[in-house]
């Protein structure tokens, strides 16, 4: 009898520790764009990118583009180009028909570019309409009926929820919801949104304020690290943060995001992913798998040292 309990222990332990139930996963980061607009933003971001892959530190975006805006160079290099539907209006109440009609015009777009613009049927996009998987509702807006229609329309994945910071993605219906989070403000009790315009308007109450633009740049730098250090030592769930084409703040938070960038891609386990590739990772890993991330069980690793490029990492003080 005591020789029976001690092999059903030592099936639990390997050399006196416990087996757990996977590998540990990497650390997805996925950073994206709404409103992809202003031309000096996508040169900008392009060349940013640019850089970090050739200095090894890789690095793919994720661009929910609106209709009429679409850069096909930036999926040549790896980034992709997500749905952010046409117009940019509220769909909270909108049927699932009132969805699909608005995700065929997108596809249209897409798919009519040459002729539309009197170019001829041969000037097309590098990338056909297929490869667009993934979507975000303008405003956040979502509606039941949105989740059957990008269903039905190949969609792969949903960006409009929100949740807690070490949650899991999850696949309902057939589709990921991949959320923007709540984040903690950084040396503050406030809480907010994990996108540029949520810092904005909670640190600066929507009004650019110069001589406070480096105190908030700094403090959203921190709110992503604490965000980052959280979740690599802990269950590893991804990172998701959101930003607009738009300089809120003068540039304050795109030029946080690219310090963020610079501090994490590159180092051990860490992938600054598109959703798509976050995407075909999840549906590569077996039920099993998945809940052992979203339980933690896997060997968890330490906080690894960060060197923050151009900003002084230090201490922030809320006034």
């Amino acid at each position: 009898m005591w020789r029976a309990f001690f092999v059903i222990v030592l099936a639990g332990f390997a050399f006196g520790q416990p087996v757990l139930a996977a590998d540990r996963p990497p650390q997805f980061i996925t950073m994206a764009f709404d409103n992809c607009t202003e031309l000096e933003r996508w040169r900008e971001l392009t060349d940013f990118a640019a850089a970090m892959n050739a200095s090894g530190k890789n690095l793919h975006f994720t661009f929910f583009v609106s209709g009429v805006n679409f850069i096909a160079d930036l999926y040549r290099h790896g980034h992709e180009i997500a749905s952010h539907a046409v117009g940019h209006f509220s769909g909270r109440n909108w049927s699932a028909a009132d969805w699909a009609k608005e995700l065929q015009s997108f596809r249209d777009v897409l798919a009519k570019v040459g002729p539309d613009n009197g170019l001829g049927s041969d000037v097309k996009f590098a990338f056909p309409p297929s490869a667009v998987i993934g979507f975000r509702a303008p405003y956040l807006d979502s509606s039941p009926g949105l989740y059957a229609a990008l269903r039905n329309d190949g969609f792969r994945y949903d960006t409009s929820g929100d949740s807690k910071p070490d949650a899991w993605p999850e696949k309902i219906d057939g589709l990921w919801r991949f959320n923007l989070v709540e984040l903690k403000l950084h040396d503050s009790s406030k809480h907010l949104l994990s996108m540029d315009y949520n810092f904005f308007v909670t640190q600066a109450h929507g009004k650019v304020d110069p001589q406070r633009r480096q105190f908030f740049e700094e403090q959203v730098l921190q709110t992503y690290l604490d965000y980052f250090r959280a979740n690599y030592t802990g269950n590893r769930a991804p990172l998701h943060i959101g930003h607009h084409f738009f300089d809120y703040e003068d540039g304050a938070y795109r030029e946080a995001l690219e310090a963020f960038a610079r501090t994490v891609c590159g180092l051990p386990e860490v992938r600054c992913a598109s959703y798509a590739e976050l995407t075909d990772f999840l549906d590569r890993q077996s039920p099993h798998t998945l809940e052992a991330y979203r339980n933690g069980d896997f060997p968890h690793a330490a906080a690894p040292a960060l060197s923050v490029a151009g900003l002084e990492e230090r201490s922030l003080h809320h006034d």
